[in-house]
């Protein structure tokens, strides 16, 4: 079976057609969004109608959250702010509902998908190195594959029994072969605002009888999103590092 794993899409529609074309070409079996369909960029009613035909399964992001509340300064800084609360403007009450339902966790076979962190009070920790991504695969105590985004960095952290943590970075893109005698922590990367330096978005594709994990970058075209930005008044800085991959 083919799942195809997606996170952080933050409203970026062009980005998001480009890696659902591909994963309509290639037929997977499933779809399973690691959170944040909202926040960032200018079409997030395009987003989740999109999604929505593919029959996706999602977990819900810290954006996600925050579209569901008043208290937007708690979590954001304020281009962030600025952003969500510009698409509250013409966020549709199917989507508010759509968005309500989403689970912060999401089990499938043998593996575990979150938008970050599985500590239930603090969901939304990033886990941006060894140590932080071996606390979050103790916590994945039912499998041995969590799969998450919300750092918007794709690699792997594989844990060996001994407990000592390999970092593979995903640049470029990567092909890597689990083992059943390790542990991973696997950032899939984001598909709407990359912050690596590679401005392509990022997704991945894990085939569960083989074991194969890819990590792909997909070029899209970034000045339709940044002209639409630009157009609905999004801060200026959210729309140049579309482009700059930061």
């Amino acid at each position: 079976m083919i799942y195809a794993i997606i996170s952080d899409i933050h409203a970026n529609y062009e980005a998001l057609s480009c890696v659902l074309k591909y994963l309509k070409d290639i037929d997977v079996n499933d779809i399973v969004c690691c959170g944040d369909i909202v926040g960032y960029g200018p079409n997030p009613v395009e987003c989740i109608d999109a999604l929505r035909e593919f029959n996706f399964d999602s977990v819900r992001g810290n954006h996600d959250q925050a579209f569901l509340t008043d208290s937007l300064d708690i979590y954001f800084n304020e281009d962030a702010v600025v952003a969500l609360n510009i698409q509250k403007s013409f966020i549709h009450r199917n989507e508010i509902e759509f968005v309500k339902k989403l689970p912060t966790i999401k089990r499938k076979k043998n593996f575990t998908f979150t938008h970050s962190f599985l500590d239930a009070e603090h969901p939304y920790k990033y886990v941006l190195d060894e140590e932080s991504a071996l606390a979050d695969s103790d916590l994945n105590t039912k499998n041995n594959i969590l799969f998450i985004g919300h750092s918007h960095v794709p690699q792997i952290y594989e844990i060996s029994k001994e407990r000592i943590v390999t970092t593979q970075r995903a640049h470029n893109g990567i092909d890597w072969e689990l083992t059943p005698e390790s542990k991973y922590v696997i950032n899939v990367g984001s598909v709407g605002q990359s912050r690596d330096g590679n401005p392509d978005c990022s997704f991945a594709l894990f085939d569960t009888n083989a074991m194969l994990l890819k990590i792909l970058r997909f070029p899209y075209p970034i000045y339709k999103t940044q002209k639409k930005m630009k157009e609905k008044g999004f801060p200026e800085f959210l729309i140049k590092r579309l482009s700059r991959g930061v």
